[in-house]
């Protein structure tokens, strides 16, 4: 299913008003096509119907895959790390073995939906993919300034992450063994087991897997 809400969007080219239908709610098996949009950078496209200026209308966008047992929040520029909708959490009381996660972003969105994609814990992503900056950071002697899931291939037992580095954010791609996962499985399994199935939407990121290796180094 989807949700649709209309909204007033005024231009920032003309000034003008117009309504506009925005989808604020998918499920990403039932609308293939609309997770196609997201991947393409085609999903938040707007174009003004009085002036026809183009431009990213970006705004919430819950979108979840009960049968990947996952759901995803988008907030645009949230810094937030928990989001407790009580309406959605009673809709979804049945449901509370899935994995609520919030963004900020929209490559964060097409990652987290990529990860549970692939079958693969986010939290044990994320913790991989700092490991993997650090030697980046130290090995190529560049600073990364961020970084996402690429891919995860089982049969060439291979993780890859692409990194943004330098003062110009060049994209760099680094792929290392799927050990380097499992390790951070095994940190995950020990130390946060259960975390990130509680009340609410969390964020699971950079920042968090700075702190749980924090956590885990102290441990």
């Amino acid at each position: 299913m989807s949700e649709k809400v209309n909204k007033m969007i005024i231009c920032p080219k003309c000034s003008k008003e117009s309504e506009t239908e925005l989808i604020c709610s998918m499920n990403g098996k039932s609308f293939p096509d609309m997770k196609k949009r997201i991947f393409e950078d085609k999903f938040f496209e707007w174009k003004c119907p009085k002036c026809g200026h183009e431009s990213d209308l970006l705004h919430p966008l819950l979108y979840n895959d009960i049968e990947n047992k996952f759901m995803v929040y988008y907030i645009p520029d949230t810094k937030r790390k928990v989001v407790v909708d009580e309406k959605l959490e009673k809709e979804f009381f049945e449901l509370s073995y899935i994995k609520k996660r919030i963004v900020s972003g929209v490559n964060e969105l097409k990652e987290k939906i990529a990860i549970f994609d692939f079958g693969a814990d986010d939290m044990a992503v994320e913790l991989a993919k700092y490991a993997v900056e650090r030697i980046v950071e130290k090995s190529a002697n560049m600073t990364v300034s961020s970084g996402y899931f690429l891919d995860m291939d089982r049969s060439e037992n291979t993780i890859s992450f692409q990194f943004f580095v330098g003062s110009e954010n060049r994209p760099y791609i680094q792929t290392t063994r799927l050990e380097v996962y499992e390790r951070s499985m095994g940190i995950v399994k020990k130390y946060f087991k259960g975390f990130g199935k509680q009340h609410g939407f969390i964020k699971i990121d950079r920042e968090w897997a700075k702190e749980a290796w924090k956590i885990y180094k102290n441990s």
